[in-house]
C-alpha cells in the first residue's frame, strides 16, 4: 500500500469524523421540532436518492449484478441491524441533552467491536486492549452518572439506548469484516439505506404521522441526511479499505470533541464538567484499544 493511499486513507476518516460531528447537532436542531419517525422518513428519502445517483454513476449496478447468490443474504441482514442501530441512534440524540455527551458515549462502540471480534472471528485479544475497555468503560460510567446516587435515575435519559446503538454497530462491523469485506462502498451505503428508507416509509405509514415541517426543519434534517447516509459512511468505507480500523478508530473517537464548540454555537450549552472529564477518559481507552490492536497486528506479521 503506497504511502499516498494510506494518507488519503487518514484525510476519508478526518473529514468522517467532522462530519458525523455535525450529523449530531444538525439531527438535534431537526428533533426540537419535528417527530422522531418524520425526521428518519425525509433522511433515508434524501440520502436514498443521492446513494441511488452515486451508484448509478459509479457503475454500481453491474457490480451488484455480479455478487454471488451466496452472499445475497447479507444484504437483508445488514438491512436490519441498520435498522435497528439508525434508529437507536437518533432515538438518543432525541433522548439526551446534550450531543456532546451522546458523543463521549459512542466511544463504548470499541468495546463491542473487540468483543464480538474475538467471540465470532476469532480475534486474539492483548492484554493492552484489555486496560482499554475497562478504561472506556470506566469513562462511559462518569459520562452517563446523572448526579443522582438512586439506583433507578443513576444513569441520564438514553444511555441504554446507546449502548444497543454501539452493540447493533458492532455486530455490522463484525459481519462486514468477516464476510463482504469486497463489497463496494456505494453497494454497502446503497444497500443500508434502501433498507431503512423501506422501514421507515411503513413507520410513518402505520403511524399515519403527516410530512408537514417547517423550512428549518426541512434544511436541518437535508443536512444530516447529506452527512449521515451519504458522505460520512462512504468515507468510512473508503477509509477502511486503505488503512487499519484501529487507526481510524483512534481518529473517530475525537468526535465528540469536534461536537462540543459546534453545539455551544448553536444550542448555547456545553456539558457538565464530570460528562467532560468521563469522555476524556473513554477516549483515552479507546487510544489504548487502538495502539493494542495496532502492536498485536504487526506483532504477528
Amino acid at each position: 500500500m503506497s504511502q499516498k493511499k494510506i494518507s488519503i486513507g487518514y484525510l476519508y476518516v478526518v473529514l468522517a469524523t467532522l462530519a458525523f460531528s455535525h450529523v449530531y447537532v444538525f439531527s438535534k436542531t431537526a428533533l426540537n421540532e419535528i417527530s422522531l419517525p418524520l425526521f428518519l422518513f425525509v433522511m433515508c428519502a434524501v440520502g436514498f436518492v443521492v446513494n441511488l445517483a452515486i451508484l448509478a454513476f459509479q457503475g454500481g449496478f453491474s457490480k451488484l449484478a455480479k455478487v454471488p447468490r451466496s452472499l445475497w443474504w447479507i444484504f437483508p441482514t445488514l438491512g436490519f441491524l441498520e435498522i435497528f442501530t439508525v434508529f437507536t441512534f437518533y432515538a438518543s440524540v432525541n433522548a439526551i441533552a446534550e450531543p456532546a455527551v451522546n458523543g463521549f458515549l459512542g466511544n463504548m462502540f470499541p468495546i463491542f467491536t473487540t468483543i464480538l471480534g474475538i467471540i465470532f472471528l476469532k480475534e486474539r485479544f492483548s492484554r493492552l486492549e484489555s486496560i482499554g475497555v475497562i478504561v472506556v468503560f470506566c469513562g462511559a460510567i462518569l459520562t452517563s452518572y446523572s448526579g443522582s446516587l438512586s439506583w433507578n435515575s443513576f444513569f441520564i435519559p438514553g444511555v441504554g439506548l446507546v449502548v444497543l446503538n454501539c452493540l447493533g454497530a458492532a455486530t455490522a462491523t463484525v459481519i462486514v469484516r468477516a464476510k463482504v469485506n469486497n463489497l463496494s462502498p456505494e453497494i454497502l451505503s446503497f444497500n443500508r439505506v434502501f433498507w431503512l428508507l423501506l422501514f421507515f416509509t411503513g413507520w410513518i405509514l402505520v403511524a399515519g404521522t403527516p410530512i408537514v415541517l417547517s423550512n428549518k426543519a426541512l434544511l436541518n434534517t437535508v443536512l444530516a441526511a447529506l452527512l449521515d447516509p451519504v458522505l460520512a459512511i462512504l468515507l468510512v468505507y473508503k477509509a477502511y479499505r486503505v488503512i487499519e480500523a484501529s487507526r481510524g478508530t483512534i481518529i473517530q473517537s475525537t468526535r465528540a470533541v469536534m461536537i462540543i464548540p459546534i453545539s455551544f454555537l448553536v444550542f448555547g450549552t456545553l456539558p457538565m464538567v464530570h460528562q467532560v472529564i468521563g469522555g476524556l477518559i473513554a477516549m483515552s481507552g479507546v487510544i489504548i484499544i487502538g495502539i493494542g490492536q495496532y502492536s498485536l497486528m504487526h506483532k504477528t506479521k
